[in-house]
């Protein structure tokens, strides 16, 4: 049955209402609309981090009285919260910090994420911080806590790369942006240094390492392979003299040679010189287009690095953080986002604010808007089909 024009704009009406209505919905939750923009910046709208300090230490302290409430004789209270609560504000302040500084993310990882000043997008990017949490295997053995690929990817921690490298030479161009000044050097990552994720499961050995393993395991086997490969390697060089030795390789260059080599002109050509006129316009008006985009990220990176009020604080927050984070116990991370999130509700819940924090109480409000619509979609849709017999 093909609806007309006047019934599809009359189907499209009511989809639109059931998204206004879940909108408004979600826009409740999690601090979804509430910004905290004005309790952290100064009369001129700038970031001012003694009130950023002060709102996190509010939260924190809304958080600590009810664990206290909790466990009201409990002896292990002091030690569960003391590294907790300097774990969790660090967090809410880099984060929130650098949420005021719109654009630094493109600026900095070329990436389309809009900074917000809500706490739902505060606890949006703990969760993606806490999905990426792995262990690693320290220099010294031990266990420690890593994020992958490190620290500078992730929102809050993106701005230490250009700020530390302002600090340094009083100057910052996203070209020059390497890994001398991440918060964590390659060596260090853990991509590079993975001991295992934190779901849980082990990766399995490859196949053809452990084929490898068994058979060289195996008695009676490793010495004849062992041979055999000995006397592949010393027969060719018995009977080769110096010439047969480098003419494979000679011929390799003579052949990598002709290919850019151009006997009119006598000249080796570039790659580029080998485009046609069209293909290589092309590539240059490409080339600077792409030079545009650098030029324009570096400029915006400059001026708003230049307007971050106390980078210094900044940084040492970050490194403080990377300190707390690698140390911290397993219960404690695996607890981020869950207590990141109760921090936040009774935070907004002192200022009357309902957060619906519970999946389930969500849930069912959003099944109470919905079901009204969709009976009447249903009662709708029966109408046309009887109309069009």
């Amino acid at each position: 049955m093909e609806l007309s024009k006047e019934k599809m704009e009359i189907y499209e009406k009511n989809l639109q209402r059931l998204q206004d209505a879940a909108d408004e919905l979600m826009g409740r939750m999690k601090g979804h609309g509430y910004s905290f923009r004005r309790e952290i910046t100064d009369g001129k709208g700038k970031c001012c981090p003694e009130k950023l300090q002060s709102l996190v230490e509010e939260m924190l302290s809304l958080w600590e009285k009810k664990q206290y409430a909790r466990f009201p004789k409990a002896i292990w209270a002091k030690s569960y919260l003391q590294v907790r609560r300097e774990l969790y504000g660090q967090y809410l302040y880099l984060v929130m910090r650098c949420s005021l500084y719109r654009g630094g993310y493109y600026c900095v990882r070329d990436s389309e994420l809009k900074e917000r000043t809500d706490f739902a997008f505060v606890l949006e990017q703990a969760k993606w911080f806490s999905r990426n949490w792995c262990i690693t295997d320290g220099p010294d053995g031990r266990r420690q806590n890593e994020p992958g690929n490190g620290y500078d990817g992730y929102f809050g921690f993106h701005l230490y790369s250009p700020v530390n490298h302002y600090l340094t030479f009083g100057e910052v161009d996203v070209r020059n942006l390497e890994d001398d000044w991440a918060m964590t050097p390659p060596h260090m990552r853990a991509e590079n240094r993975l001991y295992r994720w934190t779901a849980g499961s082990e990766e399995e050995e490859e196949p053809a390492e452990a084929e490898q393993l068994q058979e060289a395991d195996e008695p009676g086997e490793a010495e004849p392979l062992q041979e055999a490969k000995e006397t592949e390697k010393a027969e060719p060089l018995q009977d080769m003299g110096n010439e047969d030795l480098f003419y494979e390789e000679e011929d390799d260059d003579d052949g990598f040679a002709d290919a850019f080599y151009d006997p009119e002109e006598d000249e080796v050509l570039s790659p580029l010189d080998m485009l046609d006129e069209e293909d290589r316009t092309a590539w240059w008006i490409a080339e600077y287009e792409e030079q545009g985009k650098l030029d324009g990220r570096n400029w915006e990176l400059l001026l708003l690095v230049q307007s971050f009020e106390d980078m210094k604080e900044y940084r040492s927050a970050c490194e403080r953080f990377e300190e707390l984070f690698r140390g911290a116990d397993t219960e404690i991370l695996r607890d981020f986002c869950q207590e990141l999130e109760e921090i936040v509700n009774l935070y907004l819940a002192e200022r009357e604010i309902a957060p619906l924090a519970d999946m389930e109480k969500a849930v069912d409000v959003y099944a109470r808007v919905c079901e009204g619509p969709l009976r009447q979609a249903r009662l709708y849709g029966r109408g046309l089909q009887w109309k069009d017999l």
